[in-house]
C-alpha cells in the first residue's frame, strides 16, 4: 500500500522509488493508523539487522570478539573475517561492507519517507503524531549513529534529495536532533518500540561518541540526557544479572529497547547456528542448543582471567552467564577428532570459550518442544540496557570532574556481579577501567566497537587482542585506515553525489 519495499543500492534509488498507484507519502501521514502501520513495518525491517548474519558481523573485527579460526582462515578471509584481518582484503568489492550499508540505508530512507512530512505538518505536543515521529526518528537516529561509525561520512538523507556525504559535524548534528526529537516518545512502550528513555540514553549516546574535532562531544550534556533516564524511575537492575538471558524471565525492568524474536521459523533471530560451537554441531547435531559453526568468538583477552592478562576478575557472575566453557552434552564431551580435515594446527579454536548469551534452550532436543534445530534460537537481544545507561552517565561524571558520583554509579553495576567496588583513581585510569567494565558487563552486545572508535583506542586494542589484527600488524600489512569500512563500490557506481569537487568517487581514505 505505501510501497515501502526497495531493492536498489544507492541512497538516491532508496529514496526516489516511487509506487504509482500507492498513496503519495502527504496523504499517508494524514492518516494516524496508516503512519502506525507503517512504522510498525520498518520496526520489522529495522529487525533484520539483528538476525542471522546481520547480527554477528557487527560483532567481529574488535578486541572482544573475532571471527572463528576456519571463517578467518578458510572461509571469510576476503569477506566477513577482513575486518579481523584490517590489510587489503577489505576492500570497496567486499559483499559483506555493502550488506551492511544497504541493510541500514534502506531503513534509513524509509524513516525519512514519513518523517520530512510529519515535521512539516508540525504535530502537535503529546499527540499520537508526534509520539510516531518521535518513534521514527529514534529508529534513523541509532542506524545513522552506526553508519557514521562504521563509515564516518555520510549521506543524510533527510527527504531533500541530496545524497552526498556530509561533513562530520553535519551527520553528528542530524544524529542530535533525531535522538532530541526521540526524546518525545510515549514514557512506555512495548520493549520492542522506543519510548522516551531509549530517546534519551541515545542522546546521551550520540553526545559522547560525536568526534571532538565536530565540537559536538559534551560530556556535561550526555550527563543531562542520562540522568533524565535515571531519575524517571521506570528502570532497575535485574538483581541476578543471568535472568537477563533467561528466556523464562522478564527483563523489562533493565532492557530499555531490544529487538525481540521466538523460537519459530520466521520470528527467530537464527543467531546461534553462526556463533555456536562446530565441534558440538559435529558431535551432537543442530539439535544441540549451543552448536553453530564458530563465525564470532570471543577473543582470548575476552575470555580469560585477570590473572592470566585478560579481561574477568575472580568470582565475576557475568563470566558464566556470558561465555560457554563446558560442551558436555548428555554425558558426552567432544573433542576435535571429527575436524582434523580441517588442517588449522594451533588455530582451532571449536572448544575455546564460546559466546553463551543468545543459545536457546528451546531449540534443544532435551527441551521436548520439537524444535531440535539451534538455527531458530528465538531469545530478544537487548539494545539499550540500564546498566549501559549508569555506565555511560559513570563515565561522563569522571570525564566531568565528579568522580565520587561516578565511582557510585558503576559500583553499582559491580555489586551485582559480585565484584569488589572500585577505589579513588586518575581520570585516565577510571576511563581505562570502564572499557574493561562496559566490556564486562555488555559482552557480545554491539556496543564494542563502537566503544574502541569513540575513546580512539581501535587501533591499539584491536592490534593488541584481536588474533588475525595482530598477525596483519606482525606481517607488515596492518591498515589503520581500516577502521572504517569502505563505501560500497556498488554505491559509488550508482549514486552520482558521491563525488568530491574534482569530480572523483568520494570514498574513505586508502581504498
Amino acid at each position: 500500500m505505501i510501497g515501502l519495499t526497495v531493492s536498489l543500492t544507492s541512497c538516491s534509488d532508496f529514496l526516489d522509488q516511487t509506487n504509482e498507484t500507492a498513496l503519495t507519502q502527504e496523504q499517508v501521514v494524514s492518516d494516524v493508523e496508516m503512519v502506525e502501520t507503517s512504522v510498525k513495518t520498518i520496526y520489522s525491517n529495522w529487525k533484520e539487522n539483528y538476525r542471522d548474519e546481520n547480527c554477528w558481523l557487527t560483532l567481529i573485527g574488535t578486541d572482544e570478539i573475532q571471527a572463528g579460526a576456519l571463517n578467518a582462515l578458510r572461509e571469510g578471509t576476503a569477506t566477513s573475517a577482513a575486518w579481523d584481518w584490517n590489510c587489503g582484503y577489505l576492500n570497496a568489492e567486499n559483499e559483506k561492507v555493502k550488506s551492511l550499508w544497504e541493510n541500514r540505508m534502506r531503513v534509513i530512507a524509509e524513516t525519512s519517507k514519513f518523517i520530512k512530512p510529519l515535521m512539516e505538518e508540525d504535530a502537535q505536543p503529546g499527540s499520537i503524531k508526534e509520539q510516531l515521529l518521535a518513534e521514527l526518528s529514534f529508529i534513523r537516529g541509532i542506524l545513522n549513529y552506526q553508519c557514521t561509525m562504521f563509515w564516518g561520512r555520510i549521506p543524510v538523507l533527510d527527504g531533500n534529495e541530496d545524497y552526498s556525504r556530509k561533513s562530520e559535524k553535519e551527520v553528528w548534528q542530524f544524529i542530535l536532533d533525531d535522538f532530541t526529537r526521540a526524546t518525545k516518545a510515549p514514557e512506555t512502550n512495548d520493549v520492542g518500540r522506543a519510548n522516551k528513555w531509549a530517546g534519551y540514553a541515545m542522546l546521551g549516546k550520540a553526545y559522547m561518541s560525536a568526534p571532538e574535532s565536530t565540537g559536538l562531544r559534551n560530556f556535561q550534556k550526555a550527563a543531562e540526557a542520562y540522568k533524565q533516564v535515571i531519575d524517571g524511575g521506570h528502570y532497575r537492575l535485574m538483581d541476578n544479572f543471568a535472568d537477563l538471558y533467561d528466556y523464562t524471565k522478564s527483563a523489562a525492568d533493565e532492557v530499555i529497547f531490544a529487538h525481540t524474536f521466538s523460537p519459530a521459523r520466521g520470528y527467530a533471530n537464527q543467531v546461534q547456528f553462526q556463533i555456536g560451537s562446530r565441534a558440538a554441531q559435529n558431535w551432537f547435531s543442530d539439535a544441540c542448543s549451543f552448536a553453530g559453526y564458530d563465525k564470532a568468538v570471543p577473543t582470548q583477552y575476552a575470555y580469560s582471567a585477570k590473572s592470566e592478562g585478560g579481561l574477568w576478575e575472580d568470582g565475576d557472575v557475568r563470566y558464566d552467564a556470558s561465555l560457554r566453557t563446558d560442551f558436555s552434552y548428555n554425558g558426552v564431551t567432544p573433542d576435535l577428532s571429527t575436524l582434523v580435515w580441517e588442517g588449522l594446527g594451533d588455530d582451532y579454536d571449536e572448544l575455546l570459550p564460546h559466546i553463551k548469551k543468545y543459545e536457546d534452550p528451546r531449540t534443544d532436543a532435551n527441551a521436548g518442544l520439537n524444535i531440535n534445530n539451534m538455527w531458530l534460537s528465538g531469545k530478544d537481544i537487548p539494545v539499550i540496557r540500564y546498566a549501559d545507561v549508569l555506565l555511560s552517565y559513570a563515565e561522563c561524571l569522571n570525564e566531568t570532574g565528579d568522580q565520587p558520583a561516578a565511582l557510585h554509579y558503576v559500583n553499582s553495576v559491580r555489586q551485582r556481579a559480585h565484584v569488589a567496588d572500585w577505589t579513588p583513581m586518575s581520570k585516565d585510569n577510571f576511563r581505562t577501567e570502564m572499557l574493561d567494565e562496559r566490556m564486562r558487563e555488555l559482552f557480545a552486545e554491539n556496543w564494542r566497537r563502537f566503544d574502541l572508535i569513540r575513546t580512539g583506542t581501535w587501533k591499539e586494542l584491536v592490534s593488541a587482542r584481536n588474533k588475525w589484527t595482530a598477525r596483519s600488524v606482525a606481517a607488515g600489512t596492518f591498515v589503520e585506515s581500516n577502521m572504517l569500512f569502505p563505501i560500497p563500490q556498488t554505491e559509488l557506481n550508482q549514486n552520482d553525489d558521491m563525488r568530491t569537487e574534482n569530480g572523483e568517487m568520494d570514498q574513505n581514505p586508502n581504498y
